[in-house]
């Protein structure tokens, strides 16, 4: 029996060893090259934007003081965006994007930012990662503006009414959602939102609860923007403001203390779910992003490209161009179309085996971990492909032609 034993065992060797030589002999077949990247990112944490005196309205009790001025990046933030892209680099370079030592060279990269402090900080931190010691500085500038802000003579010419109700119609559905109500009221019960508004001295009230704010919107032609007041805009910047202070903060929970990471995934949504009515609706889309979607269009098959485009602007951007293409994208532990601080769209041109080139998108989303992790960890963000993630250079051209109308 041991003899018949070992004996099937030695036919199954023999069987075997040969197939896996043949495989090992084999010549693989070599791998897609690519070509060249436009990467879009988000600043990284920054303070509130809001006054002192809109957020004492917004709680019923004294805010954190941030320590910088209102909107700009902490040093906090710019020390996750470093170790970020520390991270990062080792891929950039077996990809021959960027040098393993010493400084890239002008030809090998392009790096603008909107003029902001925190865009043109992120910008610095992007390369402070990358190329430590070589001092780059982005590009900015008003001649960028197009590529961050809507554009005017979009707005003027826009369906007003249009596309007030494309975003009501978004807003509506909110209403209708469990999970959107139930994150509302985490966020009433967390801050003891909201300050006196007119009327309530008659119904004997002091202060209004963000379910009973009137949603109240406009289109300004002239700034440009969509002004919107009420529950869903201010219970959405609650949200973000408690990711902020999450990233800021790594020795303590955000919110007073009551927001921890699981908090953060039930409050998080409800601000994407707005951030996408508010400007992934399709009029609002176009006029904030169809230059921005061109010049990325422009770059990633232009030969004449580095192979390495960063441009860093807002998470109003990367809402655009998400609208205007059509793609979403969903992360784990954050939810559909997050885009948190110091995210990143990716734009990749691949050369393949067959000698056809195609186009890959993915997004890049640091984790709420590791937002909150002390020090800054030189941790790769997580990377998932949009819904819509490969195109061949020519029917992304067609789209981006249809979209933008440029």
């Amino acid at each position: 029996m041991k003899r018949f034993a070992r004996y099937c065992v030695l036919i199954l060797l023999t069987s075997i060893i040969p197939a896996a030589f043949v495989h090992a002999d084999t010549p693989f077949e070599p791998e897609s090259r690519l070509i060249r990247t436009v990467i879009f990112s988000r600043h990284g944490v920054r303070s509130p934007t809001q006054t002192p005196a809109t957020l004492k309205q917004w709680a019923n009790k004294p805010w954190p003081v941030w320590p910088v001025k209102p909107g700009e990046l902490t040093q906090r933030g710019k020390a996750l965006v470093k170790a970020q892209w520390t991270a990062l680099k080792p891929g950039l370079v077996r990809q021959g994007l960027i040098p393993a030592n010493g400084c890239p060279a002008p030809e090998q990269y392009s790096l603008i930012a909107d003029e902001d402090q925190r865009t043109r900080e992120t910008a610095i931190a992007i390369f402070d990662g990358l190329a430590p010691g070589c001092e780059i500085r982005p590009q900015y500038g008003t001649r960028y503006d197009s590529l961050f802000h809507p554009d005017l003579a979009s707005y003027r010419a826009m369906n007003h009414q249009e596309a007030l109700e494309e975003v009501q119609m978004r807003l509506d559905n909110l209403d209708k959602d469990p999970a959107i109500i139930a994150a509302l009221n985490r966020l009433q019960d967390i801050t003891g939102c909201c300050g006196k508004r007119p009327g309530l001295r008659e119904a004997g009230k002091n202060r209004a609860t963000l379910q009973e704010l009137p949603t109240r919107m406009k289109i300004d032609p002239e700034k440009p923007k969509l002004d919107i007041s009420g529950k869903w805009p201010i219970a959405s910047s609650l949200a973000e403001i408690m990711l902020l202070e999450y990233g800021q903060w790594p020795d303590r929970n955000a919110g007073w203390g009551e927001v921890d990471e699981t908090v953060l995934r039930q409050i998080v949504p409800l601000h994407d779910r707005v951030f996408d009515a508010t400007h992934r609706a399709p009029l609002l889309a176009k006029a904030g992003g169809q230059y921005l979607v061109k010049n990325i269009h422009d770059t990633l098959l232009s030969e004449q490209s580095q192979p390495l485009s960063i441009l860093v602007g807002h998470d109003t951007d990367i809402a655009y161009v998400g609208g205007l293409l059509g793609i979403n994208w969903t992360v784990e532990g954050q939810g559909t179309n997050p885009i948190p601080p110091g995210s990143f769209m990716s734009f990749e041109l691949w050369q393949k085996t067959d000698g056809n080139r195609e186009i890959r998108i993915h997004f890049h989303a640091p984790s709420f971990t590791s937002l909150h992790a002390k020090p800054a960890p030189v941790v790769i963000p997580t990377k998932v492909p949009v819904d819509q993630s490969v195109y061949r250079p020519e029917a992304f051209s067609r789209l981006v032609e249809t979209v933008t109308g440029l």
